[in-house]
């Protein structure tokens, strides 16, 4: 099996990229909007590098390690899913646009199947994140 296929989605939110990055690395903040489907998930975020981040929900969840933060424009860190065997690749790139921000999200070191989930994965998620940032309880600036 070959693990060098990546997924890559591209997003606007109308939000700075400070804001963004909190979302993205506030732990509170992932457990409001990352994955609400998973009914009360538990998140915790060290946005240090080498610290850990994970999210918790129904009985699954993922977990990883940040590798490079160059805050608030870059977000790298492994990831892996409970139950898999080896992790993959998330890239993180926000870019000051317009009246917000512009997201890339790679995700990468995965097969072509995994890929096309991840794919579908990352645009349900990151659809849910313009709602949160408009919300009445926008992330902290951690």
């Amino acid at each position: 099996m070959s693990f060098g296929e990546s997924a890559r989605v591209e997003a606007h939110v109308a939000a700075p990229p400070e804001r963004v990055w909190a979302a993205l690395t506030d732990a509170d903040s992932l457990a409001a909007w990352y994955w609400p489907a998973a009914g009360s998930p538990a998140a915790t975020s060290d946005p240090v590098v080498g610290g850990r981040f994970g999210v918790r929900g129904d009985g699954m969840g993922f977990a990883g390690e940040y590798a490079e933060l160059e805050r608030p424009r870059r977000i790298v860190q492994s990831w892996r899913w409970d139950g898999d065997d080896r992790d993959s690749r998330v890239t993180i790139e926000l870019t000051p646009a317009g009246d917000g921000t512009d997201l890339v999200v790679v995700h990468d070191r995965i097969d072509a199947a995994t890929a096309e989930d991840y794919r579908a994965g990352w645009e349900s998620c990151l659809a849910r994140l313009p709602g949160f940032l408009a919300s009445d309880s926008p992330p902290g600036n951690r």
